[in-house]
């Protein structure tokens, strides 16, 4: 009688102690326990979509998108930085910085003027995440044109002679069921001319853009216009370009030498080349740094003259002011030549607005 009330009695107990204990929350693990502190200590950026497709949309249509995202840490986010890929697309106004479960948006606009066909654009946003430094987002689609124009840059690179006629083809595709018909062909300035010719009516042109000399040395640029009958591309502008070499070229226009003092010799080296079918000769060569040996060397039957500059340890060369080589050439016209010399930090300094 004994033993059956202490076993009844160690039951009852059992089953209220069991189900006092199913009452009680699920234990967490020491892991989980991590895992969720790790999150809870710090921003979290999230995107509801990195990715925003347009379709299809004409030449020309400005596309805007907000990329809208969240902080889902339990720390303040900070939206760094947000860095198109392109000029053509920029980034407007943004929120600075999130408390933990709010929102925003990054507002994204893009310029399709100078687009065709299948189109993909990045932008990089930096925050203070420590998982996600940077997020990609991507704005992708296709960009539909009325008329396909190819190349958009008749380009003659390279001109050695400024009385070269040359001559470049721009093919005009028309993409609509609408005849086309251009109108006024006309070139704006500069040494080029230009005519259209039919290939197919109503469908394909060749616009072919010729040379007129004489040319200049260095770039000859010009704008080429026309209209059309088509409401999509009322007006097309191409452009030509046309660059001449000098027949001396001295290669590189600058020497660069590295801040500070140099811890050893340093070595650069300065071409001097003429394109001309004749001999020519490089003199009186002068650097205005104190110490700097140079050798020349003949290459390619007198056409082509390496200087190496040799500049002595202990050269300070942040110290350098005004500091260049100066050489002479037997070419009739391009015969006085100064290359200057600095440091990265002078560059640096000077290029800055």
């Amino acid at each position: 009688m004994f033993m059956y009330s202490y076993l009844s009695s160690n039951l009852v107990r059992s089953v209220q102690l069991l189900a006092l204990t199913s009452l009680l929350p699920p234990a967490i693990s020491s892991q989980a326990l991590a895992q969720d502190n790790s999150v809870e200590a710090s921003p979290v950026i999230s995107f509801e979509t990195p990715v925003f497709k347009f379709g299809k949309v004409r030449q020309g249509e400005e596309i805007r998108h907000d990329f809208k995202f969240t902080n889902r840490g339990s720390q303040t986010l900070i939206i760094e930085d947000v860095r198109p890929s392109c000029g053509c697309t920029t980034a407007g106004q943004w929120v600075k910085s999130l408390e933990p479960g709010q929102s925003g948006v990054i507002p994204i606009k893009l310029n399709t003027d100078r687009f065709k066909g299948p189109l993909t654009k990045s932008v990089t946003v930096r925050s203070n995440d420590p998982k996600r430094t940077n997020v990609y987002l991507k704005i992708e689609g296709e960009v539909w044109t009325a008329l396909s124009v190819d190349p958009m840059v008749a380009a003659f690179p390279a001109i050695k002679d400024l009385q070269q006629v040359s001559t470049k083809s721009i093919r005009i595709s028309n993409q609509t069921e609408t005849p086309l018909v251009i109108r006024n062909l006309r070139v704006a300035s500069g040494p080029f001319k230009a005519s259209i010719k039919t290939v197919e009516e109503g469908k394909l042109y060749d616009i072919t853009v010729e040379t007129v000399p004489p040319l200049a040395y260095g770039a000859n640029r010009a704008d080429i216009q026309f209209e059309t009958n088509l409401k999509e591309s009322p007006t097309v502008k191409v452009s030509a370009s046309a660059y001449v070499m000098a027949p001396v070229q001295v290669v590189p226009n600058r020497v660069m030498l590295p801040n500070g003092v140099l811890q050893k010799p340093l070595k650069k080296y300065v071409t001097v080349l003429t394109y001309e079918d004749k001999v020519l000769e490089v003199s009186d060569i002068q650097v205005s740094v104190e110490g700097v040996e140079v050798e020349v060397s003949q290459l390619n039957n007198g056409k082509h003259h390496r200087l190496i500059m040799t500049f002595p340890q202990g050269m300070n060369v942040d110290a350098l002011k005004d500091a260049s080589l100066k050489l002479k050439t037997s070419h009739e016209t391009f015969s006085d030549f100064e290359v200057p010399i600095g440091s990265y930090r002078a560059l640096n300094a000077a290029t800055k607005p």
